[in-house]
C-alpha cells in the first residue's frame, strides 16, 4: 500500500499560481494572435516581425509570475533589466558586425565577447546569476538568430514583448492579492 500523504496525493491539482500563469499566458497568446490576424507586424525588408512576440511574452509570464504581487513585480523588473542588457549588448555587437562587413568568423569572436559583457553587466545590475544567464540568452538570440538590421528590430520587439508579459502578470496577479480585513 502507498504511504503518500494527502498533500502529496493532491499536489497534482492546479493552484492559484498555476491559474495566474495560465491566465497570463492566455492573455499574451490572445493579444499576439490578434495582432497577427490583423496583420499588425513590423516590416523589415522581406520579413514582417511580430510586435508582441508570442513566445517571448509567454516566457516572461512563466518567469515573472510569483506567489504575490510584490514578488511578481520584482521578478518582472529583473526580467526586463536582463532582457534590456542582453538586447543592448546584442545591438552593439550587431552594429559592430555590420560595420565590419558581417564576417562570420569575426562575429564568432564578437559573440563570445558580447556574452561576457552581457553577464558582467547583468551582475553589475545586481541580478541573480540565473537571471544573468537569461540576459545571455537574449544576447545570443539578438546576435545570432536573424541577419542584418532585422536583428536590431528583433531586439526592440523582444524587449517590448518582455515588458508586455511582465505587465500582464502584474495585472493578472492584482486580483489574487490578499487584502487586509476591511476596517468597517
Amino acid at each position: 500500500m502507498c504511504n503518500r500523504s494527502d498533500k502529496a496525493m493532491t499536489s497534482w491539482k492546479p493552484n492559484a499560481l498555476d491559474a495566474r500563469m495560465a491566465i497570463s499566458v492566455l492573455v499574451c497568446c490572445v493579444v499576439s494572435t490578434a495582432l497577427t490576424a490583423c496583420d499588425i507586424k513590423f516590416p523589415v525588408g522581406e520579413m514582417r516581425l511580430e510586435i508582441i512576440q508570442k513566445m517571448t511574452a509567454c516566457i516572461a509570464c512563466l518567469l515573472c509570475c510569483q506567489g504575490d504581487v510584490a514578488s511578481s513585480a520584482k521578478a518582472g523588473v529583473t526580467r526586463v533589466v536582463v532582457t534590456a542588457v542582453g538586447g543592448l549588448v546584442g545591438m552593439g555587437v550587431v552594429a559592430l558586425d555590420m560595420a565590419l562587413g558581417s564576417n562570420p568568423w569575426i562575429l564568432v569572436v564578437l559573440v563570445a565577447l558580447g556574452l561576457v559583457c552581457t553577464l558582467c553587466l547583468c551582475r553589475l545590475a545586481g541580478v541573480p546569476a540565473f537571471n544573468a544567464r537569461i540576459g545571455g540568452i537574449t544576447f545570443l538570440l539578438v546576435a545570432c538568430t536573424l541577419s542584418g538590421t532585422a536583428r536590431l528590430w528583433y531586439a526592440l520587439f523582444r524587449l517590448v514583448s518582455t515588458v508586455f508579459g511582465a505587465l500582464v502578470v502584474f495585472v493578472v496577479t492584482l486580483p489574487f492579492a490578499r487584502r487586509p480585513a476591511d476596517a468597517h
